[in-house]
């Protein structure tokens, strides 16, 4: 085996294997080790104090941890409109319908194939979707910790820098938040982080170790991707990073192919066993291997997203406060890149940094960051591990938090970057003028069941979740991502957002036979002087097309949620559910006027609905 360079990527020179193959358990003391060598005089340690504090009690301080972690998740709980995408897809498949958002329709509008198909077991017993998201997602953000536990541990060879890292990890409030939310994130973070334990750093484990990690490796990866297909990204960086080390490690050229070969079809194999019937199923099924919704989110200029992107992620370090540790990282930099094999753990923050660019960001309170946050703990940790003044460090350490805390609180000024929680959240909520509310009303009134009802309506909106999954009517998806036709030829919208790129036009709503549309969804107050309604009045729900386009005969529809507030639909086409609703429960119809009114239109309204109201 070659030597290797302490700070060189393979990493894990053969005399620190002894105390790196230990287990965690008996690492406790070599905090003041190789990672921390070059110390400046007067340097002291957060790790040192932690070695005190749980000499001998560091289950009790991890398992505490865990605790913690758990009830803080639970206390910061919430599920995103897009979670319901999920839940719908999940319910058909529990109906025996398959993995489709309308019944009869094959198109594949979601990103998460594990995570939908998991959740077809409480759709199928009849459980709450969100509560069991919720408990499986903070069971998964506990596995997390266990993982980073171990592998910052083993990395620095110090139990006490692997539970410092695991702190910073949990100290993130998008890290925290989003063991809920409704979504994959977690089940993506847990596996891509144990792909990264699994493999790295190569030094770290002996020759039958290895093997045995591959497999596992290889199969965590392949779940990875079911879950996300861009964890590919994450997981292949690292697979990449572990076999071009393994090359590096071998001296003799035959040995470094048969190494090579062996560690490819050690990771390759199970990892196929798992991707290649999912491909095989995807091609026949839904007849195309990217889903619908990579379509709906290409934007025409490629230059916009990828400034968007570098926005996001300027935005994601600032808001946490990170530029408070450039002056340490200029100063321990060396240090830090000197630590046996953290290149190799490192490697995938600047690959995922330039994914994130290509494909624009996100528009969810920093979503996308979340599978690297356990990465980048591995930095922040190191960082505020060292400090010379405790009043300083105090200072840094209560500064952070606050800015963590205030991505939980924070109200939506401007939606850009990111929404923040506050916005994302639309469940638990019981309010009848939320989307919730609506969709249970338009599934009471137009989705009865019973004799006098009439094949129930067909709906379009944008917001595709919450309202469709408690609606349980047949949806188009205004934005298109569950519609390739609107993915790929609604209009433009003007102004760039990461995942909404074009609108569905009249024309299109109308050949997909839509009876109402609800869009973004406008509520109004009741007023029994109004006797219509104006072109410009009906903008803020449907912003980008030509409303001009709208048939003669089209309507207003006032659907009452309380005594004070009305939910505004479009009466595109008629249909015999919506009409006997409207006979039964009296809700005004009012007609449309092919006008338009300044004074109805803000400043973003007017930016983006040029099409309507052009003057």
């Amino acid at each position: 085996m070659a030597d290797t360079p302490t700070g060189d990527l393979s990493g894990g020179a053969s005399d620190a294997d002894a105390t790196v193959l230990a287990p965690v358990s008996e690492q406790i003391t070599p905090s003041s080790g190789t990672a921390e060598s070059g110390a400046a005089v007067g340097d002291r340690r957060l790790t040192d104090t932690l070695d005190r504090w749980f000499d001998g009690r560091w289950a009790i301080a991890e398992a505490g941890l865990c605790v913690v972690a758990a009830l803080a998740a639970w206390i910061v709980r919430f599920a995103q409109d897009d979670a319901f995408i999920t839940y719908r897809y999940s319910r058909n498949l529990a109906r025996g319908n398959g993995l489709v958002f309308n019944a009869g329709e094959r198109v594949e509008g979601y990103t998460n194939f594990l995570w939908t198909w998991v959740h077809a077991i409480p759709e199928y017993f009849g459980w709450s979707s969100p509560i069991f998201s919720h408990v499986l997602g903070i069971s998964l953000m506990v596995a997390t910790i266990l993982v980073v536990l171990r592998f910052a541990g083993r990395v620095f060879a110090s139990r006490a820098m692997g539970f410092l890292v695991a702190v910073v990890m949990v100290a993130n409030m998008s890290f925290l938040a989003y063991a809920t939310g409704g979504l994959e994130t977690m089940l993506q973070t847990f596996l891509v982080v144990s792909v990264g334990s699994l493999l790295v750093p190569v030094g770290a484990f002996s020759a039958e170790q290895r093997s045995y990690r591959r497999v596992a490796a290889g199969l965590c990866a392949g779940l990875a991707i079911l879950t996300r297909l861009d964890s590919s990204v994450l997981v292949g960086t690292w697979i990449l990073m572990h076999l071009f080390v393994q090359w590096r490690r071998e001296a003799d050229r035959p040995v470094r192919v048969r190494v090579l070969l062996t560690s490819l079809v050690q990771i390759g194999v199970p990892g196929a066993l798992v991707v290649l019937p999912w491909i095989i199923w995807k091609l026949d099924f839904y007849g195309n291997l990217l889903p619908n919704t990579f379509y709906a989110k290409s934007a025409g200029n490629p230059i916009v997203p990828i400034l968007f992107g570098i926005f996001y992620l300027l935005c994601f370090f600032a808001s946490y406060a990170a530029f408070l540790l450039i002056p340490r990282f200029l100063r321990l930099r060396s240090e830090l890149l000197a630590v046996p094999g953290i290149r190799q753990v490192l490697v995938v923050a600047p690959v995922w940094f330039l994914y994130v660019c290509a494909v624009g960001g996100d528009f969810m309170e920093y979503r996308f960051m979340v599978v690297v946050i356990p990465v980048l703990a591995f930095v922040a940790a190191f960082l505020i591990n060292r400090f010379q003044s405790v009043r300083m460090e105090v200072v840094l350490i209560a500064t952070l938090l606050v800015f963590s805390g205030v991505h939980r609180i924070a109200p939506t000024v401007v939606p850009y970057p990111v929404l923040t929680f506050r916005e994302l959240s639309h469940w638990p909520n019981e309010s009848k003028t939320t989307w919730k509310g609506m969709g249970e009303l338009l599934n009471r009134e137009l989705n009865r069941g019973d004799e006098e009802s009439a094949a129930a309506p067909v709906i379009a909106v944008e917001p595709l979740g919450v309202l469709p999954y408690y609606a349980d009517l047949p949806t188009v998806d205004m934005l298109g991502l569950t519609d390739p036709g609107i993915a790929r030829n609604g209009d433009p919208i003007g102004l760039y957002y990461p995942g909404h790129v074009r609108m569905a036009t009249v024309g299109q709503l109308q050949d997909r036979n839509v009876n109402l549309v609800l869009g973004l969804p406008l509520m109004v107050k009741p007023d029994s002087q109004r006797t219509s309604y104006r072109l410009s009045e009906l903008v803020p729900m449907w912003l980008t097309p030509d409303l001009r386009k709208l048939p003669a005969d089209a309507k207003v529809i006032e659907i009452p949620l309380t005594e004070t507030q009305s939910l505004v639909a479009i009466y595109l086409s008629p249909n015999d559910a919506v009409d006997a609703a409207i006979a039964r429960n009296k809700w005004r119809v009012l007609p449309i006027e092919r006008v338009c009114k300044d004074a109805d239109l803000n400043p973003f309204v007017k930016l983006i609905g040029t099409k309507t109201c052009p003057d």
